[in-house]
């Protein structure tokens, strides 16, 4: 009866709300419910096509040592005291990173939240706008949500996991793609060593609803560990970290040390570091070897070393809502600078406005933003923000402005001009600003609308946003 009578207050909630849209929190770069969606551009080929580079690049134009070679200094962009004030600033931001024992978070907040989700989902597949790989996932996840058990503790994430913006197994895709990689119930992965608040037990302990200080959803409990005790976790909350600063890092014992992680340190000498790794059974001591690719505390914020950190994820796989464990273009920029003390926020139109410095170039010509981009670029590192997608400024090479990011596909005109071809890159690449340019989406330098700045200076004629108003909601795939 209890099941039947949730199914029956969910219908009564979708009938008051039908025309009412609620957009989803912390749910992956998505479109709002309501926000009209482009239709598909014509194609001349039968579907979309892998490629192995962007237009224009190759894979010697992609290794760092063409860019960096020649660079001999590399000074420090920002002090540790900026850095600390900039990561207090974005902990306040709505969708910033944030302490999961804030006293602002609770469990009837989060059980509020995961409601809200749903019924903007279930509106989406009334309509039209989304299909349920799973028939009836969104009705019986909703069960889940108003049966789910209220708890709180901390556990940490023992292996790489798929953290769901419901609990759902199944996907929910957009129409009329159907396309099972841009799955709207992802919202993130969760790297081993991650510390997160559990505020909800669902579905008899099947589901877990966890904080993660980034992102709220919906996890299975066999990639988390026991419930560690409040000692055990501000002792790994408080430690000094060691944070990698590739992608490769193991410890001796074989955990992955993942960018956008920091594992605390208990000791240190000329062999290496000692480090508190996430068990099954809870913390443990394991070793990290000193030759290994790892900062103890933040690396100094240098525009070079961050370029660096990112090109040498250049090939690796691109994963919307982190699937797969892969990263989609917002999580491999805040996993990139985690190692350097900037804390960002998870989805793109958030971290637009994370910078030390927020500009606004939406309006501005081709040659104008161009120019800004560069001008910003010389005395730091600049981020470009377009509805949907987020890129890092690498530079200007054979007279083309060049980005770096976690890219799922791009358009090329079809010959004669009608119509466009659908390229799939799905890994981390470089591609020029003029990428784009004569198909139905446009260049990416013309949909550029925000830069987010971390520089040396901060002009004070330049024009910034408001902390805490992110540009739009949740935006459709990365292109």
């Amino acid at each position: 009866m209890r099941a039947f009578a949730s199914v029956r207050a969910f219908a009564s909630v979708m009938a008051v709300l039908s025309l009412a849209v609620l957009s989803l929190a912390a749910c992956g770069d998505e479109t709002p419910a309501g926000v009209a969606v482009v239709a598909p551009a014509p194609r001349c080929d039968p579907g979309p096509s892998p490629a192995a580079f962007a237009p224009g690049v190759d894979g010697p134009f992609e290794r760092p040592d063409g860019w960096f070679g020649r660079v001999a200094e590399d000074p420090p962009l920002v002090d540790d005291a900026e850095l600390t004030a900039h990561r207090a600033r974005t902990a306040v931001m709505r969708g910033g990173p944030h302490d999961p024992w804030s006293p602002a978070i609770d469990t009837r907040g989060a059980l509020a939240d995961a409601r809200r989700r749903l019924v903007s989902f279930a509106a989406e597949l009334r309509t039209g706008v989304i299909v349920e790989q799973d028939p009836g996932a969104i009705a019986a996840a909703m069960v889940i949500v108003e049966r789910a058990e209220p708890v709180d503790h901390g556990r940490l994430v023992v292996r790489q996991s798929q953290l769901h913006c419901t609990p759902a197994e199944a996907g929910f895709v957009r129409l009329p793609e159907r396309d099972a990689s841009f799955d709207r119930n992802a919202c993130t992965t969760l790297h081993p060593g991650e510390l997160v608040r559990v505020l909800a037990r669902g579905d008899a302990g099947r589901w877990w609803l966890v904080d993660a200080g980034h992102t709220l959803g919906w996890v299975r409990p066999q990639g988390l560990s026991v419930r560690i005790t409040d000692e055990e976790r501000r002792a790994w909350r408080d430690a000094d970290r060691l944070w990698a600063l590739r992608d490769d890092v193991r410890t001796v014992g074989g955990v992955p040390l993942r960018m956008g992680v920091g594992l605390p340190v208990t000791a240190h000498g000329p062999g290496g570091f000692v480090v508190r790794v996430a068990g099954r059974n809870g913390p443990h001591d394991d070793r990290v070897d000193a030759a290994a690719a790892v900062s103890l505390g933040f690396a100094p914020l240098r525009r070079r070393a961050v370029l660096e950190a990112a090109f040498a994820q250049i090939g690796a796989p691109y994963g919307w809502g982190g699937r797969g464990g892969a990263r989609d273009c917002s999580q491999f920029l805040r996993d990139t600078f985690a190692p350097f003390g900037v804390a960002l926020p998870r989805h793109s139109s958030t971290q637009a406005l994370a910078g030390l410095e927020t500009v606004d170039v939406a309006g501005l010509d081709t040659a104008t933003k161009l120019a800004t981009i560069a001008r910003l670029g010389e005395r730091g590192l600049v981020l470009e923000y377009m509805p949907g997608h987020i890129m890092l400024d690498v530079g200007t090479r054979d007279g083309k402005r060049w980005s770096i990011s976690a890219i799922a596909e791009f358009l090329v005109p079809c010959p004669g001009g009608v119509g466009d071809t659908v390229h799939r890159l799905d890994r981390v690449a470089l591609a020029d600003l003029e990428l784009g340019r004569g198909t139905a989406r446009g260049a990416f330098i013309d949909r550029i609308t925000t830069l987010a700045v971390f520089g040396r200076s901060v002009a004070p004629d330049s024009p910034r946003a408001s902390p805490g108003e992110p540009l739009g909601g949740l935006e459709p795939p990365t292109y």
